[in-house]
């Protein structure tokens, strides 16, 4: 069986096998370019991990036994065709984007079937023109930038096209020192070298920047506290529940159009893309505070659409494409003809029954539209994969029906981003199949591709336990953070300041019951994982140690029972927790979640 992700579109099995031998060349006949150099690198790369041997790229005219990487003249942009014979293998790209993608295909082969090929001839072109991954790295954690550069490699390999990354105050603006306190931010020369990686492997790292909602940390400083809607934010505590409420920019005061787009200036000169992403979504506290006379005169319509044309309008002039969040402005769809032409709408919606509505207002408005579902991993120790696999195949499913232009599949880290990002890698590859193919394969199937391909897992069981495990979570962090904040009176009584919902026992039982067999089931596909794919079983096994955990400790405490020994296994798996952290994510927030560990601690003692 081969496993192939995205599936290709035509694929022909054949008589015959070619080897990858001694003196086999990787030729790059003709095609000589920066994207074509990486391609052929990887495939270097790919075949000396799999077949151990180390093969000589050149340029030129191949022989008998080489590998013939080139680019045609197609018709569809970023197609391509895959040929292998006994005698050769040749991929013909349509494009630089079409043979880079070829190329990826051709290792997912090597992968299964080292230096045996099967002959085959694959032809092949995306639904989509634009496949794109969303990270948060504003929330809780900022990667490391070794880290974005293993997430722009696994793009590669499933054909994704587009990166951004969610950034309110974790990037070292020259002249917003007071947003440092963050710690350890994004830099510019992050930014400059991550774009660069991403280039060579045919990614777009497309800038995207809170410009109107989702500014606290900004306006809670001393200097910009003025800006803020509402008077009395910069004296909330900067937690995570008051973080996702307030921030919304004062828009009628001409001094927040002068800060946001000074920002968006020095931020959008890191990157090569032409794409600028404004964000201005969920702006709820509009018009509540500061700018009432405005909201009154104008209309949430007029008033709303008015900053956020004149943001677009900036972005234009710098020559960029704007881009933003649709959530607000879908209620008042026509507002869009008056945005600049080419201006692109993020139509998201994270629900397992999503509705087809939105992407039908959009369409039916004339806009320019992504389709942005998500893996499904935020205020979760797991992401939720069943969840997150229907949420992606039914957008996937409008955005064809409805003429998008492109599919954004979203990773945010609401309430401290307490998830490992490695687990949103089968979530990533959901968006990326359905992204390049217009659908999605049944649930099942594609985990066990998944469970083949991505880790190496010869029993094609790994994802399935895994989906699992996303299923055992009784109580949510979300609330288990707001009970926290409630108890210490940090919570905000106007809004939703009620404790925990006690769960019964059997619920609790019963999630017990699945984890212990999910997480034995997992550790037994494990033995039919390759060597090199197993280090992953330390994350999710401290995942389902989380998983246990919280819900034990939310539960005894929401019940005023005491627990030391629970005390201490939640402070033996913080240490552990810690160290997992620092792998892949910088030390960012790590604090919130170390804070919120000890006070459970201290309360089960």
């Amino acid at each position: 069986m081969l496993c192939l992700l995205p599936q290709p579109r035509c694929l022909n099995m054949e008589d015959g096998i070619f080897f990858i031998g001694l003196h086999t060349r990787i030729v790059l006949c003709g095609a000589a370019s920066g994207m074509a150099r990486t391609a052929a690198a990887q495939l270097k790369a790919e075949i000396a991990s799999a077949c151990g041997v180390d093969l000589a790229i050149t340029i030129g005219q191949p022989d008998r036994e080489d590998i013939c990487l080139s680019v045609g003249s197609g018709s569809e942009e970023q197609g391509y065709m895959l040929r292998i014979t006994a005698a050769n293998v040749v991929v013909q790209g349509n494009d630089d984007a079409g043979l880079l993608h070829g190329v990826q295909t051709l290792r997912q082969i090597i992968r299964q079937r080292a230096w045996r090929l099967p002959a085959l001839t694959i032809e092949d072109a995306p639904a989509l023109p634009a496949r794109g991954f969303y990270h948060d790295v504003t929330r809780g954690r900022v990667p490391t930038l070794d880290w974005l550069k293993q997430l722009a490699d696994e793009m590669c390999l499933y054909k994704l096209n587009q990166l951004q990354l969610y950034v309110e105050h974790t990037y070292l603006f020259r002249n917003l020192t007071e947003l440092w306190h963050i710690g350890t931010p994004l830099t510019s020369e992050d930014i400059m070298a991550l774009d660069d990686y991403c280039a060579a492997r045919g990614i777009e790292l497309v800038p995207s920047l809170s410009s109107f909602g989702h500014l606290m940390e900004l306006l809670r400083t001393k200097t910009y506290r003025h800006l803020c809607e509402l008077p009395d934010v910069e004296a909330l505590p900067s937690t995570m529940p008051n973080r996702m409420q307030h921030h919304t920019i004062n828009a009628s005061d001409p001094e927040a159009l002068s800060l946001i787009t000074e920002m968006i200036g020095e931020f959008m000169v890191l990157f090569r893309s032409r794409k600028f992403n404004i964000c201005a979504d969920e702006t709820f506290d509009l018009g509540r505070g500061r700018s009432q006379e405005t909201m009154a005169r104008l209309g949430e319509r007029g008033y709303y659409t008015g900053f956020v044309k004149q943001l677009c309008e900036y972005v234009v002039s710098q020559g960029r494409q704007p881009m933003f969040w649709g959530d607000i402005v879908v209620r008042f769809a026509d507002v869009l003809r008056e945005l600049p032409s080419g201006t692109i709408c993020l139509n998201w919606g994270y629900s397992a029954d999503v509705q087809e509505e939105s992407t039908r207002i959009l369409a039916q408005s004339g806009a320019l539209q992504y389709v942005c579902p998500g893996v499904n991993g935020w205020n979760r120790w797991m992401p939720h994969m069943r969840v997150s696999w229907e949420n992606i195949r039914r957008m996937a499913a409008y955005g064809r029906t409805w003429g998008a232009v492109g599919m954004l599949n979203t990773d945010w880290g609401d309430y401290g981003h307490i998830n490992d990002p490695r687990l949103s890698l089968p979530g990533m590859i959901y968006g990326a199949c359905a992204a390049w193919n217009g659908e999605l394969q049944p649930f099942e199937e594609i985990n066990e591709d998944i469970s083949r391909l991505a880790y190496g897992d010869r029993s094609g069981r790994v994802v399935s336990c895994l989906a699992r495990l996303s299923e055992c979570e009784v109580y949510s962090w979300r609330s288990i953070v707001r009970h926290k904040e409630w108890m210490q009176g940090t919570l905000e009584e106007k809004r939703d300041a009620s404790p925990i919902g006690l769960t019964d026992e059997e619920q609790l039982d019963a999630a017990d019951a699945q984890l212990q067999e999910t997480m034995a089931g997992l550790q037994e596909a494990c033995l039919h994982m390759d060597a090199a794919m197993r280090p992953m079983l330390g994350c999710w096994l401290l995942t389902g140690e989380a998983v246990s955990l919280w819900n034990h400790a939310a539960h005894e405490v929401c019940a005023g029972r005491k627990n030391a020994a629970l005390a201490m296994r939640l402070e033996r798996w913080l240490h552990m927790y810690e160290q997992m952290w620092r792998i892949v994510s910088r030390e960012s927030e790590l604090w919130r979640i170390r804070d919120v560990a000890a006070w459970y601690a201290d309360q089960l003692r």
